[in-house]
């Protein structure tokens, strides 16, 4: 009887969170149901992206069919991505119920998705897969046994394998013909109640020494995992299963991959697309099936869930490329840096230097590469709305030795991070280069041309110290230096005057006043090539590390967009303190990058999960022709080995 009401219970919140009826799809959408022997789904995609689309596969829950992933898979699409609703049981042609379903059964969507011109894998060569309750269970053991799949995106998420739904002795799933160990059930859950609440029975059994054979084991996967429960879960303890996932990352050393929101109040329906007001389920003979959580608490964990999905899936951090260098290549490439005066040169990927020449750990002066340095404590403080781009230079007071105009005064702080101030005054630091291409005082106005001027970042420098009340170094130093482990930069900074050997500086940086020009100093770092390298994977990482949220994406995003055209031929621009490589037909994805002096630089190619280094020490007398620059980036991409499918 337990059984029988188990199974029907299961059937009629899935009914209740489906409708009754196949829904229909606005114009924009193009939805083509797959019946295939091997594969029954739906795919849903915008109709006027041009081109391989961002893809996804979507997978329901113990509901059964389709029709629940085909809601997220729609709000999906909606966002731009072509989302493939993937049934596993309950529909013909499939099992009845869910129980020893096959995990090779998903290598033909797969297939599908490698097979269609339109649809397309990530640059890390994965298949992002988001699954809700049961289906998360089953995204995050996909994930753990084949590397089709990634990011692995688990709502509602179990932190082990369960049994079959209304049959407790058997396994939900197996793989190579055998069925996976899962939590046997102790308790003993009363169905007849009439109000049923299922997170107590799932914690007791989790309790029992048997349920550790059923864990499922994250450390096997190498890709993004982000995880999202609600605290007032009341069908089972998401939030705890989240935790307990969370722990097993920290033990493997791999929280660096996991990302999790547990939210407050929110219940157990948080998938995007669902009904946000599902906080109950109405069944026969008067029961109720309690999901906990409020709808507000789920619309808002829904919103963001939507949000962090996209984003994982459009802009993924690939952990394990299946690109590899050529050794034969990368000896080359040796062999050509023993010639050029390079001081050091780093590759790395997933946070791992996979390549490096010289003394990697020698600190020496970075030029402009402090413009990115001073990025990152820019997203940091701005997102904490300490710092407002759209303040103007008057609003903050800032003057110079040289009084500015009162059109110059409008400038903005994002201005001055963009380089298009509209502001040509003498600065601290400024290169012969400089000064050759800066226009007559007064020739545009503020936000009206980008013209590369020092002027603008000593004073955005100044600005962030006024407004933070930090040195920048310090700032550095425990925003970013600490979190990220960087083993050379200590923080550490004098103030150098016309006497000092830079060379013999043991310092992390230095203020430069030249008080005839500016007020205003220049802000120099001194930074090992790993470290740099480090700083690198952070923006490629979008700027999570090891779990933590250190720079926003959105912050990184805005930053690494091209406001202003540089290089017409390569079509490169400017954003906020980087320079970027814009995406166009034959390179799908930006990159981004900064040099000093034209000799020194940090390249960061998400397409390529490459982060690139190159340094000469300047900081005494040095040859380096900048032509080998060019070279020794040339030999990086050159052996490389392209991936494949």
């Amino acid at each position: 009887m337990n059984i029988s009401l188990k199974t029907t219970l299961s059937a009629v919140v899935i009914w209740l969170l489906c409708g009754c009826n196949e829904p229909g799809f606005p114009e924009h959408l193009d939805a083509r149901r797959i019946n295939q022997p091997d594969l029954q789904a739906v795919l849903i995609s915008p109709k006027t992206h041009t081109g391989p689309m961002p893809t996804a596969i979507v997978l329901g829950g113990s509901e059964g069919g389709i029709r629940g992933a085909q809601r997220t898979a729609q709000i999906l699409a909606e966002n731009g991505v072509a989302a493939l609703a993937v049934g596993y049981f309950g529909m013909s042609g499939l099992p009845t119920s869910l129980e020893n379903i096959p995990l090779e059964y998903f290598n033909a969507a797969v297939k599908y998705i490698d097979d269609s011109p339109r649809l397309n894998r990530n640059q890390c060569q994965r298949i992002p897969v988001i699954g809700h309750s049961r289906g998360a269970e089953l995204a995050l053991v996909l994930g753990s046994h084949f590397d089709h799949y990634g990011p692995v995106i688990a709502i509602s998420p179990s932190s082990h394998v369960w049994g079959a739904v209304g049959n407790v002795e058997q396994s939900a799933w197996t793989l190579n013909g055998q069925p996976l160990p899962f939590v046997p059930r102790h308790s003993n859950p009363d169905y007849t109640v009439d109000e049923f609440f299922g997170r107590d029975y799932f914690i007791r059994d989790l309790q029992h020494d048997d349920a550790k054979q059923a864990e499922i084991d994250i450390s096997n996967i190498n890709v993004q995992v982000l995880l999202f429960a609600g605290d007032n879960d009341l069908l089972w303890p998401a939030d705890l299963m989240t935790e307990h996932l969370l722990t097993q990352a920290e033990q493997a050393k791999q929280s660096s991959r996991i990302f999790a929101s547990i939210y407050s109040n929110a219940g157990h329906v948080i998938a995007p697309g669902a009904p946000s007001d599902m906080t109950e389920a109405k069944l026969n003979g008067n029961r109720t099936l309690i999901l906990g959580g409020d709808t507000t608490a789920n619309k808002a964990a829904q919103d963001d869930i939507l949000k962090r999905t996209v984003e994982a899936i459009k802009s993924p951090v690939c952990y394990d490329s299946q690109a590899n260098f050529d050794p034969n290549k990368l000896t080359q490439l040796s062999e050509l840096l023993t010639t050029t005066n390079s001081s050091s040169v780093v590759l790395m990927r997933a946070g791992k230097v996979v390549f490096e020449f010289g003394d990697i750990h020698q600190k020496h002066t970075i030029h402009s590469i402090r413009k990115p340095m001073l990025n990152a404590l820019y997203g940091i403080y701005v997102d904490r709305g300490i710092i407002h781009l759209d303040a103007t230079l008057e609003e903050l007071n800032i003057d110079d030795i040289t009084p500015l105009t009162n059109v110059e005064k409008q400038a903005t702080v994002r201005q001055l991070l963009q380089s298009r101030s509209g502001i040509y005054l003498p600065s601290a630091a400024t290169s012969e280069g400089m000064l050759a291409g800066m226009p007559e005082r007064g020739a545009f106005d503020p936000g009206e041309r980008y013209v590369y001027n020092n002027w603008d970042f000593n004073v955005a420098g100044a600005i962030f110290e006024k407004l933070t009340g930090e040195s920048i170094y310090d700032a550095f130093y425990h925003e970013v230096a600490q979190p990220l482990g960087m083993q050379d930069f200590k923080g550490e900074f004098i103030t150098i005057d016309d006497n000092t050997d830079i060379s013999k500086l043991t310092v992390d940086g230095f203020y430069q006043y030249e008080p005839e020009k500016s007020q205003y100093p220049a802000y120099h770092f001194r930074m090992s090539a790993y470290d740099m390298a480090l700083f690198g994977q952070l923006y490629e990482n979008y700027g999570v590390w090891n779990g933590e949220q250190i720079l926003s994406r959105e912050w990184i995003e805005q930053s690494t967009t091209s406001y202003s055209v540089t290089n017409t031929y390569m079509d490169f621009g400017y954003g906020l303190l980087w320079f970027v490589i814009n995406p166009n037909d034959e390179r799908p994805n930006r990159s981004f990058y900064h040099t000093g002096m034209g000799v020194h630089m940090l390249g960061v190619y998400p397409d390529s999960d490459l982060v690139f280094v190159h340094r000469v020490q300047t900081e005494t007398e040095y040859e380096f022709d900048q032509q080998d620059l060019y070279k020794i980036i040339g030999q990086v991409f050159g052996a490389l080995k392209e991936s494949t499918r």
